[in-house]
């Protein structure tokens, strides 16, 4: 990812499961910069749809990345459920949040997101920020 430079009226939104060690440190680096965030915690409340499908559309990582294949939810669906496409993504973490990978940053301008990430290894946050 190249790096972007950031304007203090950007928002940034964290997708975090405070119980995944990946979402706790990229937590501890955005505490640490002093970065402003918003903790979005899609586990229990899930976000927009027409957000989460603007962070989707955004993300610098391959879209597929977004599922959690190792999830015992993922590996109990159905093989017709399991399509890559955007649209069938776009239902499975809207259906099962707990298949949506994190750590995920998102940064909005003018009301629009312009870039997101599966921080996934953790040291990509730094691509952001640093």
């Amino acid at each position: 990812m190249e790096k972007k430079i950031l304007k203090n009226s950007d928002r940034i939104y964290f997708f975090h499961n405070k119980r995944c060690s990946k979402s706790r440190e990229v937590k501890k680096y955005l505490d640490e910069n002093n970065v402003k965030y918003s903790v979005v915690d899609y586990l229990n409340i899930l976000p927009n749809k027409n957000f989460l499908k603007n962070v989707l559309v955004k993300l610098e990582n391959n879209f597929e990345e977004i599922i959690r294949i190792n999830e015992k939810k993922y590996k109990n669906l159905k093989i017709d459920e399991k399509a890559h496409t955007f649209e069938n993504i776009m239902n499975l973490v809207t259906k099962y949040p707990i298949l949506m990978q994190r750590p995920i940053v998102a940064i909005e301008r003018d009301n629009e997101i312009i870039e997101s990430i599966i921080c996934r290894p953790t040291e990509l946050i730094k691509s952001i920020f640093d």
